[in-house]
C-alpha cells in the first residue's frame, strides 16, 4: 500500500475511533481472559465519544471542543509532534515549538472532525493488545478497517502508559508507520520554509484555506 492511501486509510480508521465509536466491534474474550487494558481503554474512550459527539444539542462549536479533549486524551500529541519535526525541534525557539503544537493540533483536528458527518458502513474491528517484543513499555493493539467497499486494511495502534494513562502515539497501517510518514513529509517542507517558524506559517495558510480537510488530503506541500 502506498504512503499517500495508507495515511488516506489512518485518517478514516482515526475518524471512526473518535468520532464514531459505536461502530467497534470487541471479540468475546476466551474464557477468563480480559481484554488487555490498552485495548479496554481505547474502548472506553469511544464510549465516551459516541455519547458526546452524536448529542443532537451540541453545537458544531462544543463538539469540536470535546474532540480536542478526546484528542489530547487518547493521543500523546506532544510526542508525535515533536518527532514530526526531528531535529528541527532542538532548533527552534520555545515559542515556535508551542505555535508548531498548537498549529499541529488544529491540522489533526481538520483532517479528523468532518470525518464524523462523512460515515459509509465503514468499521473499525477492534482486537485485543500485546507488548512490543523490542520494547515491553509498548503495547500495540491491533484491529482491523473495513471500508464501504468492504477492503480490508490493518490498524495497529501504538500506545504507552503515560502519567498513569494509555496514550497512542504512532498508528501502523498496513504496516506503515503515519508518524514516519509525516516526519519524512514535513522535514523537505521545514527545509524549504526555513525552520519549525516557516512551516508553522505555512500550515496556518493551509489551514485556513481548509486544505486539510479529508476530500483535500494530499501532500502540505
Amino acid at each position: 500500500m502506498n504512503p499517500l492511501r495508507a495515511r488516506r486509510h489512518l485518517i478514516a480508521a482515526g475518524g471512526l475511533m473518535l468520532a464514531a465509536p459505536a461502530l467497534l466491534l470487541w471479540p468475546a474474550p476466551a474464557a477468563g481472559n480480559a481484554p488487555h487494558p490498552a485495548a479496554a481503554y481505547l474502548g472506553a474512550v469511544s464510549q465516551r465519544a459516541i455519547a458526546g459527539l452524536t448529542d443532537p444539542e451540541r453545537t458544531d462549536g462544543e463538539r469540536e471542543v470535546l474532540f480536542r479533549e478526546l484528542l489530547n486524551e487518547a493521543f500523546d500529541i506532544a510526542t508525535i509532534g515533536r518527532f514530526v519535526v526531528g531535529r528541527y525541534w532542538r532548533k527552534a525557539s520555545k515559542q515556535q515549538q508551542r505555535d508548531f503544537l498548537q498549529i499541529f493540533e488544529d491540522v489533526v483536528v481538520q483532517r479528523f472532525l468532518p470525518l464524523f458527518g462523512m460515515y459509509n458502513n465503514e468499521r473499525l474491528i477492534v482486537g485485543n493488545g500485546r507488548a512490543d517484543k523490542h520494547n515491553p513499555r509498548i503495547v500495540v493493539v491491533d484491529s482491523t478497517f473495513v471500508d464501504s467497499q468492504g477492503t480490508v486494511v490493518k490498524v495497529n495502534w501504538r500506545m504507552r502508559d503515560k502519567d498513569n494513562r494509555f496514550q497512542i502515539f504512532d498508528v501502523m497501517v498496513e504496516g506503515i508507520s503515519m508518524a514516519i510518514t509525516l516526519r519524512s513529509e514535513y522535514a523537505s517542507v521545514i527545509k524549504n520554509a526555513g525552520g519549525l517558524g516557516g512551516l508553522v506559517e505555512l500550515l496556518r495558510e493551509k489551514l485556513e484555506r481548509g486544505e486539510f480537510t479529508p476530500k483535500a488530503i494530499g501532500s502540505i506541500q
